[in-house]
């Protein structure tokens, strides 16, 4: 699974109760288009995904891969407290994607691979203006930079961030510039092959249409870069789409859908 994807592997018995208690949704509907979704709840599925979303405590965020010795597969995830565990492959019950999200603070970057600290190694945060965050282009996501979480990378072509020193983080942090390198740290991209995370969906921020990093539009010690860390009270998901099945719904689905209360019995 890509990095970010959003993986639900704690507290089955919690997932389930919130299920019950969003009109009785099944597992199998889950999968459903939706149009379908909301034919038969009468509500957007969207809004069964938001309130999963909001359950932080049974999910975490993908953030590296791990092939075993023994042939299984394990993630390292960011769990409910923002911290590094592992989990294998088959502790994932159900898994969405985000389509779409805007987000409210990023981090400033010392280079590509690492992000700015103060003298107390503190991450340098700044919330950018909401016209700053419409212009951001994605790049590709990161795990690590120097503090075990996952980010993802903006950038300005016009490397012109705007941020209101109003805010108490901006202004604590004021005297710390955006990264602007004088050589292309990510020109490896302007390979025509090449796609963040291979594949990776370009995300649409603010409600815009997906705006993805253009290399060629890279203007030397003008860009700027900025990491968006993936905490929970920052990344602000639009929409979802379902990346892993329950199990239950390989084999029910379609029996739900022409039965949706059951199966008709007979007796002659």
């Amino acid at each position: 699974m890509e990095l970010g994807t959003i993986v639900f592997y704690r507290k089955y018995e919690d997932f389930q109760d919130i299920l019950k208690h969003m009109n009785g949704a099944k597992e199998q509907s889950l999968g459903l288009d939706d149009a379908t979704f909301k034919d038969h709840y009468g509500y957007d599925r969207q809004a069964l995904f938001h309130v999963l979303y909001q359950s932080n405590d049974m999910w975490g965020f993908v953030c590296h891969k791990i092939n075993k010795k023994d042939g299984s597969i394990g993630y390292k995830v960011l769990n409910p407290n923002n911290k590094v565990n592992v989990i294998n492959d088959s502790d994932v019950y159900f898994a969405l994607a985000m389509n779409d999200f805007t987000y409210t603070h990023w981090a400033e970057m010392e280079s590509s691979k690492k992000i700015k600290t103060s003298s107390q190694g503190t991450a340098i945060m700044k919330k950018p203006s909401d016209s700053s965050i419409k212009k951001a282009k994605v790049v590709k996501r990161v795990f690590g930079m120097g503090h075990k979480m996952l980010y993802q990378i903006v950038s300005l072509t016009d490397g012109k961030p705007k941020y209101a020193y109003s805010n108490p983080f901006n202004d604590q942090w004021k005297d710390y510039d955006a990264y602007r390198p004088t050589k292309n740290p990510y020109d490896y991209m302007m390979k025509s092959n090449w796609t963040p995370n291979n594949p990776y969906p370009p995300q649409r921020q603010s409600g815009r249409s997906p705006s993805t990093y253009n290399p060629m539009g890279w203007r030397n010690g003008v860009t700027t870069f900025h990491a968006v860390p993936y905490l929970r009270d920052n990344i602000k998901p639009a929409s979802f789409s379902v990346v892993r099945k329950m199990e239950s719904e390989y084999s029910d689905l379609r029996m739900f859908v022409n039965f949706p209360t059951g199966i008709p019995l007979s007796f002659a």
